[in-house]
């Protein structure tokens, strides 16, 4: 199934050389609410997870891409391992490899893995990183604990504007935490205070 994808990566020192690229954007051994990049970025944005499933998405990255002259958009699996769950049980690592003038259209169909239960929109979306080769930008998706994708970007740019979708503030935020934890209010506290002391939404 993945001999039609060939932006899935199989080859394992383009997978090596882009896990280094990655790891100088993020640091993957981190989870939200920790701070969870390796630098500061200008500004950061959240969004609803809900979002990456849909192929708006890729065109939401593909307008990142021309903003930072990205020669390609990156997404690596966390949760569950690139190496240990996706290189192990598959023909190809959890990572996957974009050409950003192609993206808007083979997003759903590569992240879908045309459908497969273990794809990186399934299962494989429990916790994942996008970045672009200028590494201007990250994204931290976090659908298994928070439900939220953290945006972030070394230019004041317009994200609600190039996306079209609602970027929360510190109160709709807030509000969003406390819905995903109405069991545990004092975790969704400790989260909001820890998660709003290290980025500035």
């Amino acid at each position: 199934m993945t001999g039609n994808l060939p932006e899935l990566i199989r080859d394992e020192d383009q997978f090596a050389n882009l896990r280094s690229e990655c790891g100088a954007v993020f640091d993957i051994q981190k989870r939200l609410l920790e701070f969870v990049f390796q630098h500061p970025f200008r500004k950061y944005f959240v969004i609803e997870h809900t979002h990456v499933f849909r192929p708006e998405f890729g065109r939401f990255l593909s307008n990142l891409s021309e903003i930072f002259g990205d020669k390609a958009i990156d997404y690596l699996t966390l949760v569950p391992d690139a190496v240990d769950y996706y290189h192990r049980h598959f023909s190809c690592f959890g990572l996957a490899s974009f050409d950003p003038a192609k993206l808007t259209e083979r997003y759903k169909p590569v992240m879908s893995r045309e459908g497969a239960v273990d794809s990186f929109l399934v299962r494989g979306g429990d916790v994942g990183v996008f970045w672009g080769s200028s590494q201007n930008w990250g994204i931290f998706d976090d659908r298994i604990s928070w439900e939220i994708g953290l945006i972030a970007v070394s230019e004041a740019i317009d994200v609600a504007g190039i996306s079209g979708y609602r970027c929360m503030d510190s109160a709709s935020f807030s509000g969003h935490i406390k819905s995903q934890y109405a069991h545990d209010l004092q975790t969704a506290g400790s989260f909001i205070q820890e998660f709003l002391a290290n980025y500035s939404i």
